[in-house]
């Protein structure tokens, strides 16, 4: 579909429209922020170890991966990367 974006991992692949993967953009940005900041708006140590999984990621490296994640997204959303 014009105007999305698929993600893939090996065989399985996973589509969002644009305005879906847009917001989804957004969130992953003001994730990391939320991640790596000071004062009442950083998530807590239970809120970061329920976000990671089972992912064995300190806080920087969380929000570096959500960062980057959502950087990489941003890119092929303005790029015309993976479009259907």
């Amino acid at each position: 579909m014009p105007g999305s974006v698929t993600a893939s991992h090996h065989s399985h692949a996973a589509a969002v429209g644009h305005a879906d993967a847009e917001r989804l953009v957004a969130v992953l940005a003001e994730l990391g922020r939320m991640i790596e900041t000071t004062g009442p708006e950083r998530l807590d140590d239970a809120q970061l170890a329920a976000l990671r999984g089972d992912h064995a990621q300190d806080r920087t490296g969380m929000s570096a991966w959500t960062r980057q994640v959502a950087a990489e997204l941003s890119s092929q959303l303005h790029h015309g990367l993976g479009h259907a």
